[in-house]
């Protein structure tokens, strides 16, 4: 068997972008809470949260966040890769039944270091902006490059 790897650094550019989209479930949500062991009634209550601000249930910001390694681990640069920095800002709440849009799109390359910047954004099905997004990636290296 061949293990594959994604983009190395000497194939990737600046302005190199990739996309990811899911509608939320509310499965997605609550496998999140499970998984995280956070259980803020926040995104799994509905009674709760219609007490609150938003007036439903809403996602989880990490389960938001969390489609950007969806990007990098299996799009761009893919498998191999790592992220190794993330700053994350939460413009707008995303509900059960939105459909989220991320786009990754590198902003600068340091091969010295094999490391590549990343600008991120998420819309959802409004065309609104529900996160913006920053972060270092550590491409693959070629497995006949590992010492």
């Amino acid at each position: 068997m061949i293990a594959r790897i994604g983009k190395t650094i000497d194939e990737l550019s600046v302005g190199d972008s990739a996309y990811f989209a899911k509608t939320f479930s509310d499965a997605d949500m609550l496998l999140f809470a499970g998984v995280t062991g956070d259980v803020n009634q926040l995104p799994i209550n509905e009674e709760f949260a219609r007490k609150t601000r938003y007036g439903r249930r809403i996602a989880h910001g990490m389960l938001t966040a969390s489609f950007i390694t969806n990007i990098i681990g299996m799009r761009l640069p893919g498998y191999g890769s790592t992220m190794t920095r993330q700053s994350v800002r939460f413009v707008k709440p995303v509900y059960v039944g939105d459909t989220i849009e991320v786009g990754l799109r590198l902003t600068e390359i340091r091969s010295g270091n094999n490391e590549v910047d990343f600008a991120a954004e998420a819309t959802n099905q409004h065309g609104e902006m529900v996160m913006s997004a920053s972060g270092t990636i550590v491409p693959p290296v070629p497995f006949d490059d590992l010492t």
